[in-house]
């Protein structure tokens, strides 16, 4: 005689099928959902800002943290570099405390201070 706990072969346990199993996984989807949602509210859609005449694309990543991109047509060198920043600066509204080229080199991802607001 087979005891009431025994299972046919074709039966395995299954723990995740259970309702306390399932009010985790709920639970757990919730709280993870609450861990983006903050984050993406600091982050805002990505702007064009006009600069001598061409258009940068600035967009904020963090609180602290922007990235932007300049014209094709613009030459490497110190002078795209200062724009770059620039840009940051004028869509921030914050001083750019220190930056750098990302992966590729196509955009420049710069920190900002916005204790230190710039003053225009």
């Amino acid at each position: 005689m087979k005891s009431p706990t025994s299972r046919l072969p074709c039966q395995a346990a299954q723990p995740w099928r259970t309702p306390a199993a399932g009010l985790a996984l709920a639970c757990l989807a919730v709280l993870m959902s609450g861990c983006v949602g903050p984050a993406s509210q600091l982050e805002s859609p990505p702007q064009t800002v006009q600069l001598d005449g061409d258009a940068y694309r600035v967009e904020q990543i963090t609180a602290s943290t922007w990235s932007a991109q300049a014209p094709r047509h613009l030459p490497d060198g110190p002078q795209k570099t200062a724009n770059l920043v620039r840009a940051v600066e004028k869509a921030s509204n914050c001083k750019v405390t220190d930056s750098s080229y990302g992966t590729g080199g196509s955009a420049l991802n710069a920190q900002v201070d916005c204790g230190s607001r710039l003053k225009n």
